[in-house]
C-alpha cells in the first residue's frame, strides 16, 4: 500500500523510548505542519476546487490532530516548545522541481511519502511504546495518515498522466529511502 522503499532502522524507536517527551512536542509539530501543508496547496494552486476540496479536509484533520498532541502534552504538563525544523522533510522538498507543472506533482507527492513514513512510524510506535494513552493515539492516527498519503497520490493521478506519477513518485521514495537510512535516529517523528 505505501510507497516506502525501505524501513525505519530498529535504532530509532529505542531513542524514542529514552525521549518520548520530545517525540510528543515534535509530532505537535508535524501536524501543524501537515496542516500548513494543505493550506500552502490551496493558496499555490487556485482554480483546482477538487484540490482544494480535499486539502480543506486534510487541514482540518490535521488541525485536530495537533490538538489532540497539545491537550496530552498538556495534561502531562509538556510544553510545547520552538519548532526546530525537520531536516527530513527539509531534503526530500529539496528534490522538487523548480518549474510548473512538474513542481505541482512533486509538491503532491513529496508530501504523500512524508505521510507515508509517518504512518509506518506510528504503527512502530503504537507497538512499541509502554504507554496506554499513546498507544490508543496512534493506532487511532494510523488509518488515518494511510489515507492522506493515498489521497495525495489520487489527487496527483488527476491532474497528471498515471504513468508519469508512478515513475517520479519511485524516484521520490528512492530518494527518502536514502534519507532514512542516513537519519540518526533521533526521538522525533522523521529523526
Amino acid at each position: 500500500m505505501l510507497c516506502l522503499k525501505c524501513d525505519t532502522k530498529p535504532e530509532w524507536i529505542e531513542a524514542v523510548k529514552k525521549d518520548l517527551h520530545i517525540t510528543l512536542i515534535d509530532h505537535a509539530h508535524a501536524e501543524k505542519k501537515a496542516a500548513a501543508t494543505g493550506l500552502s496547496l490551496i493558496n499555490k494552486y487556485p482554480g483546482k476546487s477538487d484540490l482544494a476540496l480535499e486539502m480543506s479536509n486534510l487541514v482540518e484533520e490535521e488541525i485536530g490532530h495537533f490538538r489532540t498532541v497539545l491537550q496530552i502534552l498538556t495534561k502531562r504538563g509538556i510544553l510545547i516548545t520552538k519548532d526546530e525544523g525537520d531536516d527530513y522533510v527539509k531534503s526530500l522538498f529539496s528534490k522538487m522541481n523548480k518549474n510548473e507543472p512538474d513542481r505541482f506533482l512533486d509538491h503532491l507527492l513529496i508530501a504523500g511519502i512524508i505521510e507515508a513514513r509517518s504512518c509506518e512510524r506510528l504503527q512502530i510506535l503504537e507497538q512499541n511504546i509502554d504507554d496506554d494513552e499513546l498507544k490508543r493515539l496512534y493506532n487511532d492516527l494510523f488509518p488515518t495518515e494511510a489515507g492522506h498519503y493515498m489521497m495525495f497520490v489520487k489527487l496527483a493521478k488527476k491532474y497528471f498522466n498515471e504513468t508519469q506519477v508512478e515513475k517520479r513518485l519511485n524516484e521520490l521514495s528512492e530518494f527518502e529511502c536514502s534519507i532514512v537510512k542516513s537519519l540518526p535516529n533521533l526521538p522525533t517523528m522523521h529523526g
